[in-house]
């Protein structure tokens, strides 16, 4: 099969999209494949948002990280003339000696970013929506929004086109197979080579990357939304995305929709998925009580019960940090996946790095700790 791309991207979802973007901006010819079709319901990147801020609550990295992606999403909403980053300002709330909230104002500190530090008392009086016990505390910055995911990634891989990118959709990768100085990229219709090829295939990687990569781990996200019993108190200029951190764990958005709010609460690892072919869709109803407990006692305003549900995939790594870089078995090969639930807001950059890869074989910032390699000394897979 003719070729007339140096660099292919497989999978065109959170991070394939905006590498398959940052490669045509520079002028490079591109291949994009994408399985399921261009922002399709399949993967990680579905339910209207996904949440955005700079404060980091583990890895000092991440502030930087989440400030550089921020002049990427600007940068792709004045390429595409689309709306994409909302920044509705924020908290991050918990018990004051909470490592999450106390690493969240540390990292604010460190990069010199505007923020408060409220206490219970000024809690109360600022974000009445919310049930604020004794001791909590609250991080509140202007840093913080959502994104709209779905429509980032149409508007990447859009961009990416207008720039001469050619974008085969609906079509599925069978294999990705290093061959001497040339990878391998088999479908349905034949094999076309190329010098380098990024590898996005977020929950699929398993079946994609093999021994190309480390053990991705597919699991079930579910996402709820709840009826607010006065709209008006959750719209974006008054109810700014929030988390709550400690002892009970949920984030939120406020509607975008002008019905409905749409609120997380993490209770357990989210499950397994053993048969991505067979995704099931069906929620327990053990879980829908479990929640609507946090819902009632947490966000009183809120009718507990969910009004809609959604099913999505996302891919853990092992450690849960993302997994960049050239695969350990071959350099021209380059992994972007395991993303374990905390991905969207990093996406320009992460395909920025990439597209370092794919063009130099390196890129200038030092994220050596993300590279694939780091699992190097696992026990192999059976």
């Amino acid at each position: 099969m003719s070729n007339d791309a140096e660099v292919a991207v497989v999978g065109l979802g959170t991070v394939g999209s905006m590498a398959l973007w940052r490669l045509a901006e520079r002028g490079v010819p591109v291949h994009g494949y994408e399985r399921f079709g261009i922002a399709n319901t399949r993967g990680a990147s579905g339910g209207q948002t996904r949440r955005f801020a700079a404060a980091s609550q583990s890895e000092p990295f991440k502030t930087p990280l989440a400030l550089a992606a921020l002049e990427l999403w600007r940068a792709l909403e004045e390429t595409t003339g689309q709306s994409l980053l909302t920044l509705t300002g924020g908290m991050i709330l918990g018990p004051r000696d909470t490592p999450a909230l106390v690493n969240a104002i540390r990292s604010m500190q460190d990069n010199a970013l505007p923020h408060e530090v409220l206490d219970a008392d000024e809690l109360h009086a600022r974000f009445p929506e919310h049930l604020i016990r004794a001791g909590d505390t609250a991080l509140v910055d202007g840093s913080t929004g959502f994104l709209r995911p779905e429509r980032s990634i149409l508007s990447a891989v859009g961009a990416a086109r207008a720039r001469g990118a050619k974008v085969h959709d609906h079509t599925r990768v069978l294999a990705v197979e290093p061959d001497g100085d040339r990878v391998c990229v088999r479908t349905a219709d034949g094999v076309r080579r190329y010098g380098r090829v990024v590898v996005a295939p977020g929950a699929w990687a398993p079946q994609l990357l093999g021994d190309l990569g480390p053990e991705i781990t597919p699991r079930r996200l579910t996402q709820a939304w709840y009826l607010p019993r006065d709209v008006t108190r959750y719209r974006a200029d008054v109810f700014g995305v929030f988390e709550r951190v400690g002892d009970v764990r949920a984030y939120g958005f406020p509607s975008v929709d002008g019905a409905t709010v749409k609120v997380g609460v993490w209770t357990r690892p989210h499950p397994v998925v053993e048969d991505l072919e067979r995704l099931d869709q069906w929620v327990a109803q053990a879980w829908i009580d479990e929640i609507r407990e946090v819902i009632a006692t947490y966000l009183p305003g809120l009718h507990p019960d969910p009004t809609n549900l959604s099913t999505h995939i996302e891919g853990y790594s092992p450690d849960q940090l993302p997994v960049v870089g050239p695969s350990p078995i071959s350099e021209r090969v380059l992994i972007g996946a395991g993303f374990s639930g905390g991905g969207f807001k990093f996406a320009p950059v992460m395909g920025e790095i990439l597209a370092d890869y794919a063009l130099t074989g390196a890129t200038t910032r030092d994220l050596r700790f993300l590279r694939p390699d780091r699992f190097a000394s696992a026990e192999p897979r059976a």
